[in-house]
């Protein structure tokens, strides 16, 4: 219920004059109007809210649901045609089948050079081994009561020998290793020797084997 301004009379809600003493009454439906009309706009934007948190959370969802692609590896061909028999090149005089059988593919070639001149070298040790070790050891070792001793110098260079041996091994398993599984690398020390190396592109060249791009 609703007061006359001018002398308190009680009126009804929807009078526009006081009936007792005559006076006009201001509407009694504007405050709440404009209430509404001031309350809408925060309304409006709690609604909207929430769909600019989603757009603002929408591209990060996208980059968590993108495919991850896997990397692409590139096989080459003369490493996969030639690293089956390759290994051989390291496992004594069987580097010849390589030399003969892939003579055609970098890759082998490569091999055979590396393994020629591990197989040059243990040959080498063995014939220094042989003729001149030996000798050595029959002139200046004694026997006593049937029990042979060697000299202090036959006993340093067998030690010596034996520790080549260890190395020549090391390296083989090694150069098998990289030939099987694809990879190019000289041996240690060996790698960088070039009379072996210079031997098998002239055999190569007689052969009609292009090396003059080969690593």
């Amino acid at each position: 219920m609703a007061f006359c301004g001018n002398c308190g009379n009680p009126l009804d809600d929807n009078m526009a004059f006081c009936p007792n003493c005559g006076a006009q009454q201001a509407p009694a439906q504007a405050a709440p109007q404009q209430q509404y009309q001031q309350a809408a706009p925060q309304q409006q934007y709690q609604q909207e809210a929430p769909q600019q948190q989603y757009q603002q959370a929408a591209p990060q969802q996208q980059y968590q649901q993108a495919p991850v692609q896997a990397p692409v590896q590139v096989v080459d061909d003369d490493v996969a045609a030639s690293k089956g028999v390759a290994w051989l090149s390291y496992v004594g005089l069987l580097w010849l089948i390589p030399f003969f059988v892939k003579k055609n593919y970098k890759y082998a070639r490569f091999h055979v050079r590396q393994g020629a001149t591990l197989f040059a070298c243990e040959l080498a040790y063995t014939l220094t081994y042989k003729l001149i070790l030996l000798p050595i050891d029959l002139m200046t070792r004694e026997v006593y009561f049937g029990y042979v001793i060697h000299s202090g110098f036959y006993n340093a260079m067998n030690i010596i020998f034996s520790l080549a041996e260890i190395f020549f091994v090391v390296v083989a398993i090694m150069g098998i290793v990289r030939a099987a599984t694809g990879k190019k690398l000289e041996l240690p020390l060996l790698g960088k020797i070039p009379f072996v190396k210079m031997l098998i592109d002239k055999w190569y060249t007689g052969m009609g084997v292009d090396v003059s791009n080969d690593d």
